[in-house]
């Protein structure tokens, strides 16, 4: 079960990653609506993210060292919820820029990337609870 659900975060996460890597720019823009970041850190910010989501990718896939992986990719999750729930509370309709640049964005596409992160939040965590849980029994 670890390993279906570590193999399933890492390639979303590669992915995710790999997507906004490619298309920093449009990614950078997509980041402008959320008016708490100043606009001179959206294009680092985007690299940033990108590359983090790629490191995440990889070390959750490494044996010895996926719980960390799991660990960074709760992090990203939480931030990624919060981030679009203040967005979506604040009346802001944007594109979570996930998976790359979606041209319709809407309220209920930010809800259904909100129930994604929290799934994929709930198997980062299920990475490095089952283990533990495990070895108590």
């Amino acid at each position: 079960m670890t390993l279906a659900l570590r193999l399933i975060l890492g390639i979303t996460f590669l992915y995710a990653g790999i997507v906004k890597a490619s298309a920093s720019q449009a990614f950078a823009i997509a980041l402008l609506p959320f008016t708490f970041i100043d606009t001179t850190w959206t294009g680092p910010l985007a690299m940033g993210l990108a590359w983090m989501e790629i490191l995440a990718g990889l070390v959750v896939l490494t044996p010895r060292i996926y719980e960390a992986g799991a660990a960074i990719i709760a992090g990203l999750c939480a931030v990624f919820i919060a981030v679009l729930s203040w967005a979506l509370w604040n009346g802001y309709i944007v594109s979570c820029g996930c998976f790359g640049e979606d041209m319709a964005p809407s309220a209920g596409k930010m809800l259904l990337a909100i129930g994604r992160d929290i799934l994929l939040l709930a198997a980062a965590v299920a990475i490095i609870a089952l283990p533990r849980l495990r070895r108590n029994l």
